[in-house]
Protein backbone atom coordinates (compact mmCIF):
# COMPACT_ATOMS: atom_id res chain seq x y z
CA UNK A 1 0.00 0.00 0.00
CA UNK A 2 0.95 3.44 -0.94
CA UNK A 3 2.50 5.72 0.84
CA UNK A 4 3.87 3.91 3.82
CA UNK A 5 2.16 4.36 7.14
CA UNK A 6 3.20 7.19 9.67
CA UNK A 7 1.90 5.15 12.58
CA UNK A 8 -0.35 2.42 12.64
CA UNK A 9 -3.23 1.95 14.90
CA UNK A 10 -4.50 -1.57 15.74
CA UNK A 11 -7.71 -3.06 16.76
CA UNK A 12 -6.89 -5.58 19.79
CA UNK A 13 -9.49 -7.96 19.84
CA UNK A 14 -8.86 -10.50 16.78
CA UNK A 15 -5.76 -8.84 15.74
CA UNK A 16 -3.37 -9.14 18.54
CA UNK A 17 -5.60 -11.14 20.61
CA UNK A 18 -8.76 -13.31 20.78
CA UNK A 19 -11.16 -13.09 23.89
CA UNK A 20 -14.25 -13.91 22.35
CA UNK A 21 -14.48 -16.44 24.64
CA UNK A 22 -13.60 -14.52 27.96
CA UNK A 23 -15.44 -11.72 27.29
CA UNK A 24 -18.82 -14.84 26.75
CA UNK A 25 -18.22 -15.53 30.06
CA UNK A 26 -17.30 -12.48 31.74
CA UNK A 27 -20.82 -10.91 30.26
CA UNK A 28 -22.96 -13.84 31.37
CA UNK A 29 -21.46 -13.64 34.73
CA UNK A 30 -22.42 -10.00 34.83
CA UNK A 31 -25.88 -11.23 33.93
CA UNK A 32 -26.45 -13.38 36.33
CA UNK A 33 -25.27 -11.43 38.92
CA UNK A 34 -27.99 -8.18 38.18
CA UNK A 35 -30.54 -10.81 37.67
CA UNK A 36 -30.68 -9.97 33.41
CA UNK A 37 -31.56 -13.06 31.28
CA UNK A 38 -28.45 -15.33 29.60
CA UNK A 39 -26.74 -14.37 26.48
CA UNK A 40 -27.04 -16.77 24.16
CA UNK A 41 -24.41 -17.05 21.72
CA UNK A 42 -26.14 -15.89 18.74
CA UNK A 43 -26.92 -13.02 20.57
CA UNK A 44 -23.31 -12.61 21.80
CA UNK A 45 -21.67 -13.44 18.38
CA UNK A 46 -24.45 -10.41 16.62
CA UNK A 47 -23.11 -7.79 19.51
CA UNK A 48 -19.45 -8.82 19.45
CA UNK A 49 -16.96 -5.40 19.70
CA UNK A 50 -19.87 -3.23 20.18
CA UNK A 51 -18.59 -1.48 23.48
CA UNK A 52 -19.35 -0.92 26.48
CA UNK A 53 -21.83 1.53 26.37
CA UNK A 54 -23.72 -0.75 24.15
CA UNK A 55 -23.64 -2.98 27.10
CA UNK A 56 -25.24 -0.90 29.11
CA UNK A 57 -28.07 -0.42 26.86
CA UNK A 58 -28.47 -4.22 25.42
CA UNK A 59 -27.70 -6.22 28.12
CA UNK A 60 -27.61 -4.35 31.39
CA UNK A 61 -30.76 -1.91 31.18
CA UNK A 62 -30.30 0.37 33.86
CA UNK A 63 -26.46 0.07 35.38
CA UNK A 64 -24.49 2.88 34.69
CA UNK A 65 -21.42 2.72 32.28
CA UNK A 66 -18.81 2.90 35.71
CA UNK A 67 -20.48 -0.10 37.12
CA UNK A 68 -20.25 -2.21 33.85
CA UNK A 69 -16.55 -1.13 33.31
CA UNK A 70 -15.77 -1.83 37.31
CA UNK A 71 -17.39 -5.28 37.13
CA UNK A 72 -15.38 -5.86 33.64
CA UNK A 73 -11.96 -4.94 35.07
CA UNK A 74 -12.75 -7.04 38.38
CA UNK A 75 -14.22 -10.39 37.03
CA UNK A 76 -12.01 -10.20 33.56
CA UNK A 77 -8.94 -12.08 35.14
CA UNK A 78 -11.97 -14.65 36.57
CA UNK A 79 -12.12 -16.22 32.99
CA UNK A 80 -8.75 -15.10 31.60
CA UNK A 81 -8.03 -19.14 30.23
CA UNK A 82 -9.80 -18.29 27.65
CA UNK A 83 -7.50 -16.42 26.18
CA UNK A 84 -5.29 -16.67 23.64
CA UNK A 85 -2.41 -14.43 22.03
CA UNK A 86 -2.29 -14.10 18.18
CA UNK A 87 1.24 -15.59 16.86
CA UNK A 88 3.95 -12.81 16.01
CA UNK A 89 2.62 -10.33 17.56
CA UNK A 90 5.99 -9.13 19.56
CA UNK A 91 7.66 -9.37 16.48
CA UNK A 92 5.75 -7.13 14.54
CA UNK A 93 5.72 -4.57 17.55
CA UNK A 94 9.71 -5.22 17.72
CA UNK A 95 9.94 -4.22 13.84
CA UNK A 96 7.77 -1.14 14.42
CA UNK A 97 10.44 0.11 17.07
CA UNK A 98 13.12 -0.50 14.43
CA UNK A 99 11.61 1.41 11.90
CA UNK A 100 10.90 4.27 14.31
CA UNK A 101 7.37 3.44 13.34
CA UNK A 102 5.22 5.06 15.99
CA UNK A 103 2.11 2.86 17.12
CA UNK A 104 -1.17 2.90 18.94
CA UNK A 105 -4.26 0.30 20.22
CA UNK A 106 -7.52 1.50 19.38
CA UNK A 107 -10.31 -0.66 21.13
CA UNK A 108 -13.62 -0.50 22.24
CA UNK A 109 -12.28 -2.58 25.64
CA UNK A 110 -12.24 0.14 29.16
CA UNK A 111 -8.97 1.21 29.39
CA UNK A 112 -6.78 0.20 32.06
CA UNK A 113 -8.18 -3.52 31.15
CA UNK A 114 -7.15 -2.78 27.41
CA UNK A 115 -3.79 -1.92 29.06
CA UNK A 116 -3.41 -5.18 30.85
CA UNK A 117 -4.56 -7.15 27.68
CA UNK A 118 -1.92 -5.29 25.38
CA UNK A 119 0.85 -6.29 28.18
CA UNK A 120 -0.12 -9.86 27.96
CA UNK A 121 -0.12 -9.86 23.93
CA UNK A 122 3.05 -8.90 24.16
CA UNK A 123 2.23 -5.85 22.10
CA UNK A 124 4.69 -2.37 22.76
CA UNK A 125 2.46 0.44 21.65
CA UNK A 126 3.58 4.19 22.39
CA UNK A 127 -0.06 4.65 23.45
CA UNK A 128 -3.71 2.62 24.30
CA UNK A 129 -6.56 4.25 23.35
CA UNK A 130 -9.57 2.61 25.32
CA UNK A 131 -13.37 2.90 24.67
CA UNK A 132 -13.32 4.88 27.96
CA UNK A 133 -11.42 6.89 26.72
CA UNK A 134 -13.09 9.26 24.19
CA UNK A 135 -16.72 10.06 23.98
CA UNK A 136 -17.68 7.93 21.10
CA UNK A 137 -16.24 4.34 20.51
CA UNK A 138 -15.94 2.84 16.93
CA UNK A 139 -17.40 2.88 14.73
CA UNK A 140 -16.95 6.18 15.34
CA UNK A 141 -13.74 8.11 14.35
CA UNK A 142 -13.23 9.39 17.44
CA UNK A 143 -10.17 6.64 18.72
CA UNK A 144 -8.73 6.82 15.06
CA UNK A 145 -8.24 10.84 15.14
CA UNK A 146 -7.64 10.82 19.32
CA UNK A 147 -4.94 7.91 18.65
CA UNK A 148 -3.53 9.87 15.75
CA UNK A 149 -3.18 13.30 17.58
CA UNK A 150 -1.64 11.65 20.65
CA UNK A 151 1.35 10.37 18.34
CA UNK A 152 1.55 13.53 16.35
CA UNK A 153 0.33 12.47 13.18
CA UNK A 154 -2.25 13.09 10.43
CA UNK A 155 -4.77 10.75 11.02
CA UNK A 156 -4.87 10.17 6.93
CA UNK A 157 -1.01 9.05 7.49
CA UNK A 158 -1.86 6.21 10.06
CA UNK A 159 -3.03 3.02 8.88
CA UNK A 160 -5.77 1.08 10.94
CA UNK A 161 -5.45 -2.35 11.59
CA UNK A 162 -8.87 -4.13 12.35
CA UNK A 163 -10.45 -7.24 11.72
CA UNK A 164 -14.18 -6.04 12.21
CA UNK A 165 -16.63 -3.93 10.40
CA UNK A 166 -16.35 -1.25 13.41
CA UNK A 167 -12.83 -1.04 12.61
CA UNK A 168 -12.86 -0.32 9.04
CA UNK A 169 -16.16 2.04 9.78
CA UNK A 170 -13.95 3.99 11.87
CA UNK A 171 -11.04 4.36 9.48
CA UNK A 172 -12.88 5.27 6.93
CA UNK A 173 -14.76 7.54 9.28
CA UNK A 174 -11.01 9.23 9.73
CA UNK A 175 -10.24 9.06 6.29
CA UNK A 176 -7.38 6.47 7.09
CA UNK A 177 -6.06 3.70 4.99
CA UNK A 178 -7.52 0.32 6.79
CA UNK A 179 -5.79 -3.24 6.63
CA UNK A 180 -8.13 -5.47 7.36
CA UNK A 181 -7.30 -8.67 9.44
CA UNK A 182 -9.40 -11.40 7.43
CA UNK A 183 -12.06 -8.61 6.50
CA UNK A 184 -12.01 -6.83 2.97
CA UNK A 185 -9.66 -3.66 3.21
CA UNK A 186 -7.13 -1.36 1.47
CA UNK A 187 -5.12 -4.40 2.28
CA UNK A 188 -6.33 -7.41 3.02
CA UNK A 189 -4.03 -10.06 5.37
CA UNK A 190 -5.26 -13.19 7.50
CA UNK A 191 -3.15 -12.56 10.47
CA UNK A 192 -1.45 -9.73 11.71
CA UNK A 193 2.08 -11.24 11.49
CA UNK A 194 1.72 -11.03 7.33
CA UNK A 195 2.19 -6.98 8.04
CA UNK A 196 5.35 -7.74 8.98
CA UNK A 197 6.31 -8.73 4.82
CA UNK A 198 4.57 -5.31 4.09
CA UNK A 199 6.78 -2.98 7.26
Amino acid sequence: MNPPPAALLFDLDGVLIDSYEVWFHLLNGAARVWGFPEIDAQLFAETWGQGIEADCERFYPGRSLEEVDAYYHGHFADHVEHLKVMDRVSAVFARLAERGLPSAVITNTPNPLASELVERAGARPDLVVGGTDVARSKPAPDMVLHAAAGLGVPAAAAWVVGDSEFDRQAARAAGCPFVGIGIDGDLRLEAVGELLGHL
